[in-house]
Order: C-alpha cells, then structure tokens, then sequence
C-alpha cells in the first residue's frame, strides 16, 4: 500500500471501475465527448467541497492511467475482484479495510452529467443522520404496473394525468454513502454491507440521473454532450 492510502481523511470518494463490461465493451475507458468516460465523474468528485480524497478503484492500469496527474487516488484492487460475478459489497469491503476513514461516499462512473453540488447535497443529508446508510433516488411520474398489478392509479376508474399520479421512486446507484466502520462490521457479521439499516434516500431529478448501462444509454449521452446541446453538458467537469 502507498503512503496516499495511509493518509486518513474523513470522507473519501469511492469511484469503482473495472475495465470489463458486458454490455459496453471496455465502457469505462470508452470516449465520451472526447474523453475516456471515467474521467467526467473523477474529475467532478474533484471538484467537490466536502470530500476530502478521491480514490479511483480499478484492477486496470489503463483505467488507472486516465487520472495521472489530477490528484486523485487510485486503489488497485485484485483482479480477482474485477470480474463480471464479483459483488459491490466483496469489493467495498476490501477498499474499507484498506483505506482509512470515517465515510464512504460512492459514486458511480456511470454518470457523465452528475455535478459537484449533488454530490454535495448527499454528503450532508447524510451528515444529518451518520447512523443511516444512504442511496439516491430517482423519482418518475408513471402509471406503474407491479407483476401485473396497477400501483399507483385505478384501472377502473379514471385515468389519473401523469403530473397527478404518486410518484414512485427507485435506488439509481449513482451515489450511496456509508460509514467504512458499519461496511467492515456488517460484512464481517454477515457477508453483505450494501443495505446496512437503517436506510435513507436523496431524491435526484434531471439529466443527472442518466447513467449508462447500455449502448443505448451511450448514445443518449453523446447527444446530449454535444457542443450544440450547450456548454453545461459539453464540457461536463
């Protein structure tokens, strides 16, 4: 371990990337607006207020390679950790024993349009409750069917407008935060970490809940960073 990762600091980023993907291939390191798309959330978490460390955890050198210079840390995990059957929590665990620190905030690399102030906002929703484990959301206005079921309006009634339908929401994965004592005390009690109770949610909205998983998503991305789409999004940090 180097000298970076003895450094104690009390919330750290967490940027998990490995260089497979099965549904993009090589995604993290794949351009987007003319840079590797890894480096649109590092470079963001950077530029973050009350993180105090950024750590880019990879099994992959060229991954690794993408943040050389900018101040961020990188954490090589073992590649045995990298593959497709690995689990969040096996490798937030190995990050949490090695890298001292109070909080863990991780972010995914998946979403390019995230911006500093979010990642902000959910390190002091979290701050207002620490015994919490806490995920972002996102929220949708939709005639939500369940297994079949309708959730939120009446089939046999009148059909709700969608601006007057209960919104639902679901976990969105592109931050959770967590302290790094309950990640190692939970999986060690009980080989999982991710859920640790109780549980708080941070409502997103936007394009900054855009996060790639597919081809599909890719190109949405790409259009939406194009210089034409405004300067906001074409430069994203």
């Amino acid at each position: 371990m180097n000298d970076a990762l003895r450094e104690y600091a009390r919330t750290v980023a967490y940027i998990p990337a490995r260089l497979g993907s099965v549904r993009v291939a090589r995604k993290n390191l794949r351009h987007l607006a003319g840079r590797p798309l890894v480096t649109h959330v590092t470079r963001t978490a950077s530029t973050s207020r009350l993180l105090d460390l950024v750590y880019l955890n990879t099994e992959s050198q060229a991954i690794a390679a993408t943040v050389a210079g900018t101040g961020v840390q990188v954490y090589l995990r073992d590649p045995a950790l990298a593959a497709a059957s690995t689990s969040t929590d096996e490798i937030l665990y190995d990050f949490a024993k090695a890298v001292p620190c109070e909080t863990i905030v991780v972010i995914n690399p998946t979403a390019p349009l995230l911006s500093a102030e979010t990642i902000d906002r959910a390190v002091r929703a979290y701050h207002d409750d620490p015994s919490a484990t806490l995920f972002t959301t996102t929220a949708m206005s939709r005639h939500l069917v369940f297994k079949g079921d309708p959730i939120n309006f009446n089939p046999r009634g009148r059909s709700p407008r969608t601006q007057d339908l209960e919104p639902f929401e679901f976990i969105n994965f592109i931050i959770f935060v967590i302290a790094r004592a309950k990640v190692v005390a939970e999986y060690e009690k009980n080989g999982h970490c991710l859920y640790a109770a109780p549980i708080s949610f941070l409502r997103m909205s936007g394009l900054e809940c855009h996060d790639i998983d597919d081809e599909e998503d890719f190109q949405v991305a790409e259009a939406l960073m194009q210089p034409h789409r405004g300067a906001r999004y074409a430069t994203a940090a």
